[in-house]
C-alpha cells in the first residue's frame, strides 16, 4: 500500500502592498525624461532621466525649457498633445506635452533625438573615410553613439531583425567580425 504525504496548499497570490511605490520605482529609472508641471510651468514630479538630461539635480525646470513651454501650451490647449523638437547647446531633445485630468497640469516627455544635424556630420565623415555608403555610415554612427539594436530599429524604423541583417553585412563591409571592433573603427576615424 502506497503512502502519500499531503502536500502544502498552495500559497495564495499577494496583491501588492503598494501600486504607488512600484508606479514610482518604474517613473523614476525610466530612461525616458518624465516631468509633470502645474499650471506655472513649474516641476511637480521630475524623473532621474529628467534631471540627468536637464542638467536639474533640484527637479526644476531650467529657464531655457520654461520659455517654450509657454509656447507648446497654446497648442496644448487646442489638440490635447504638443510634440516638438528642443535645441539647447549641444542637446536636441524630442518632447511630447500631454495634458493631464487635472487642469492645468501636464506630463512633459523627454527624449534625446538622434540624427541631428552633428549626426549626418559624422555619419558624412565615416562614409567618405571607411568608403561606405550613407546608410552603412549612419548605421556605424549609432553603433559608436551606443545605440543597442533595439533602438536603432525604432530610429529607422524597421524590425530588429532587419537591423542584425545590416550590421552583418556592415561588419563584413569592414573587415570585422564583432559590434566592439566596428565601433572602435568608428573612434579611430572620428578621433583623427
Amino acid at each position: 500500500m502506497l503512502h502519500s504525504t499531503p502536500l502544502p496548499p498552495p500559497s495564495p497570490i499577494h496583491p501588492l502592498d503598494n501600486p504607488v511605490d512600484l508606479l514610482f520605482s518604474v517613473l523614476e529609472n525610466s530612461e525616458t525624461g518624465v516631468v509633470v508641471i502645474d499650471a506655472t510651468d513649474r516641476a511637480v514630479y521630475m524623473n532621474a532621466s529628467a534631471r540627468s538630461l536637464l542638467e536639474s539635480p533640484l527637479g526644476t525646470v531650467p529657464a531655457w525649457l520654461g520659455d517654450v513651454l509657454g509656447r507648446m501650451r497654446d497648442g496644448l490647449e487646442r489638440s490635447g498633445q504638443v510634440v516638438d523638437r528642443i535645441s539647447h547647446e549641444s542637446l536636441t531633445l524630442r518632447v511630447r506635452l500631454r495634458a493631464l485630468p487635472r487642469p492645468g497640469v501636464a506630463l512633459l516627455e523627454l527624449h534625446v533625438a538622434h540624427g541631428t544635424a552633428a549626426g549626418r556630420e559624422v555619419a558624412e565623415q565615416l562614409s567618405r573615410s571607411l568608403a561606405l555608403t550613407i546608410t552603412d555610415a549612419r548605421l556605424l554612427a549609432m553603433l559608436w553613439q551606443g545605440l543597442s539594436n533595439e533602438e536603432i530599429a525604432q530610429q529607422l524604423s524597421v524590425r530588429t531583425g532587419t537591423i542584425k541583417s545590416r550590421l552583418f553585412r556592415l561588419y563584413q563591409r569592414l573587415g570585422v567580425k564583432k559590434r566592439p571592433a566596428a565601433v572602435l573603427r568608428a573612434a579611430e576615424v572620428l578621433a583623427s
